[in-house]
């Protein structure tokens, strides 16, 4: 897929304008003007002729006038466009990924709600894809941290060119954020599997019923767990992934339902590249808790940078 095909929503990028003279309009009807006068002129035994020097006067007037309010606007313009950049210097350029996920779980509203809570937060400049061939855009290497909020097995594996591509991504220091139910998708690429550490394969992993449980801080000097206490959340409790990469866990809880305690925020570095996964976020009301937003900011600008600016 070619990258003018790719559905890029929310960018910020100015894009590029078309070069076009804004004098064309008034340039056209001066000329059909003249040439009727000048018609008319050569039937009127040449009185007319003072209307087209008149009309030559209005050209040349009109086009210095238009001209001139043209480059005033663009002065204006060019200082809008200038503090939008500076506005945007320093910040975390991040790219959502998403359009597809099991039924119980609104892809699109849940996107819209991760992209507010980044946006609000004001370190990030956030643009969303719906469409999983954006890994093989060569616009990935522009942004510092990719989300893939997104999920369930029944969705057809990215082409070739998408897979090679995010790998690469996240070798070469790219950072990857995976969300809830994202560790269940493309159950037969075994690297999606190494990438994300742990993953919710069909027919194994699995929750007990939507509620209230307490998520422990394991690991509280972590940049992304600094200052996070043990909290209270309603959430699914994802439980039983598989996966034997070396992870290291910073937050955990206890599962009724496998009778173990399980891994909920977790990180693992592939190749250069950050990774960070967390199965939290269910609903939306899961995502109104104020310590998953910390979580997700914190752990969106580590997988972007290795720190965290917040205190």
């Amino acid at each position: 897929m070619a990258d003018s095909q790719i559905p890029i929503l929310h960018s910020r990028n100015a894009g590029v304008w078309p070069s076009v003279d804004p004098t064309a309009g008034w340039q056209r009807l001066l000329a059909v003007t003249r040439s009727v006068a000048l018609q008319f002129a050569l039937e009127t035994n040449g009185w007319a002729l003072h209307l087209v020097a008149t009309i030559g006067f209005l050209e040349v007037r009109m086009r210095s006038l238009v001209k001139t309010v043209l480059a005033v606007m663009w002065v204006g313009i060019a200082f809008s466009i200038s503090g939008n950049v500076q506005a945007a210097e320093g910040k975390v350029k991040v790219l959502i990924v998403t359009g597809f996920d099991v039924a119980s779980h609104k892809w699109e509203e849940s996107s819209r709600a991760v992209h507010a809570i980044l946006q609000e937060s004001g370190r990030f400049d956030v643009t969303v894809s719906t469409d999983k061939e954006v890994f093989a855009s060569s616009e990935l290497k522009d942004y510092d941290v990719v989300i893939l909020s997104y999920g369930f097995w029944k969705e057809a594996e990215p082409g070739e060119q998408a897979k090679s591509g995010l790998l690469d991504y996240v070798r070469n220091g790219g950072g990857v954020v995976a969300l809830h139910f994202a560790c269940s998708s493309f159950q037969d690429w075994q690297e999606y599997a190494v990438l994300l550490g742990r993953v919710w394969k069909q027919g194994v992993g699995g929750h007990g019923p939507y509620g209230e449980f307490e998520v422990n801080i394991k690991d509280p000097k972590h940049p992304i767990t600094k200052g996070l206490q043990d909290f209270t959340t309603e959430d699914e409790l994802y439980s039983k992934l598989t996966g034997d990469e070396e992870i290291e866990v910073l937050a955990s809880a206890y599962s009724e339902w496998s009778g173990k305690v399980e891994p909920i925020v977790f990180v693992k570095r592939y190749g250069e590249g950050r990774v960070v996964q967390n199965v939290l976020g269910h609903s939306m009301a899961s995502k109104q808790n104020a310590a998953y937003q910390r979580l997700l900011i914190n752990g969106v600008e580590w997988a972007a940078t290795g720190n965290v600016t917040a205190k």
